[in-house]
């Protein structure tokens, strides 16, 4: 005879079952979808180990035979390529951290100061972020050459230290921050720029982390802006050196080089990325939630 608690063991019994059938059907479509996913990258690494003539019979193979390193050997032998390296560096951080100083005191002046023009500025911000950089390239293409700034590392960082979305994105979170604080630092006689220092952005790490991170992988993968204004060998960044060196000569395209110089050229980023990691995750937590 069936008693109530050998139906309820039988039935929890087969719900857990069921829930690990649904959980190992769930984990094979993550990995289906991964490893399309992944089949691009596997082609570029694949490739980049690929002698150019077995490319040019059959470009689509994910086999590599015959395996060769010629292609490693060419852009690791680039005189020039750890000047570019520092060169990426250099932009990257120093972009990334002018931007910060930047926005961080205009969205300051937005969220807590009271001024002239205030709104209509503001709007002016907004509408910066339906701008593209494509058009207002040639104004600002003009200018540095007028300035003769052109070949320079100055001419790679100050077009995009003034970001639109940087602004919006610490406005609103400087406003989000509770303004007692600031009021009982201002009756203990501290004032608007010591509260900012000492308040403002220590409350402020995570979102400025970020942004930080963000606009330091945009600016290190920047390439029409760095392939127009830097004409020099000596001036390219990372990006722009390994496409030089590995760029289309006549009919022939070398797909190899291609392959190798974009995996190099990655990297960094990839190390970055394992790096900050749980920042990444939460910068992207932080901008899906602002309003």
């Amino acid at each position: 005879m069936t008693t109530p608690t050998t139906t309820t063991n039988q039935y929890n019994r087969e719900r857990e079952n069921r829930n690990k059938r649904n959980n190992r059907l769930f984990v094979v479509g993550l990995s289906v979808f991964a490893l399309i996913w992944m089949a691009p990258v596997i082609w570029t690494v694949v490739t980049s180990f690929r002698t150019e003539p077995a490319l040019q019979r059959n470009l689509a193979s994910f086999i590599p035979t015959p395996f060769t390193t010629e292609n490693w050997e060419f852009i690791l032998s680039s005189s020039n390529l750890w000047k570019w390296l520092l060169n990426s560096v250099i932009v990257s951080t120093t972009h990334t951290l002018s931007q910060l100083v930047v926005c961080s005191l205009a969205a300051y002046a937005f969220a807590r100061l009271d001024f002239y023009l205030k709104r209509p500025l503001y709007l002016l911000v907004l509408v910066g972020l339906m701008v593209p950089f494509q058009a207002t390239f040639l104004p600002v293409y003009l200018l540095f050459s007028e300035l003769k700034l052109h070949n320079t590392l100055i001419a790679l960082i100050l077009p995009g230290i003034a970001s639109s979305f940087a602004v919006f994105l610490l406005t609103q979170f400087f406003r989000g921050i509770p303004k007692e604080l600031e009021e009982a630092a201002m009756m203990d006689g501290a004032g608007r720029f010591r509260i900012f220092i000492q308040i403002i952005v220590p409350l402020s790490v995570p979102v400025m982390t970020a942004l930080a991170i963000f606009t330091f992988l945009g600016n290190w993968n920047s390439y029409l802006w760095p392939i127009i204004s830097a004409t020099s060998s000596e001036v390219y960044t990372i990006v722009i050196g390994l496409r030089k060196v590995s760029q289309s000569w006549g009919f022939v395209d070398f797909y190899g080089r291609n392959m190798a110089a974009a995996i190099f050229t990655a990297l960094p980023i990839i190390i970055f990325f394992f790096v900050f990691q749980r920042r990444i995750i939460s910068g992207i937590a932080i901008n899906s939630g602002i309003k």
